[in-house]
């Protein structure tokens, strides 16, 4: 019997996206940008993000459902 792959429990890795230099994570599929990669604030990004995702259920931050539209208030408080 092969070992399944326990993905669920993993937590998203913080990597570079080559073309733009910038940092990013993928939270349910969906890519967040975290500003250039390898600096202070963009490890400080990552952490909120993730921590954020992690008390809301694995859910995607600032998301109220599937269906749900972002709000130009909720597009600029980001």
């Amino acid at each position: 019997m092969m070992p399944t792959l326990q993905v669920e429990n993993r937590t998203p890795s913080y990597r570079l996206h080559r073309p733009s230099g910038q940092a990013v994570v993928t939270l349910n599929g969906r890519d967040f940008y975290l500003g250039k990669y390898g600096t202070a604030a963009s490890r400080q990004t990552y952490d909120r993000l993730v921590a954020e995702w992690l008390v809301g259920g694995r859910a995607v931050p600032g998301r109220k459902g599937a269906g749900s539209r972002l709000t130009l208030s909720e597009l600029i408080a980001s």
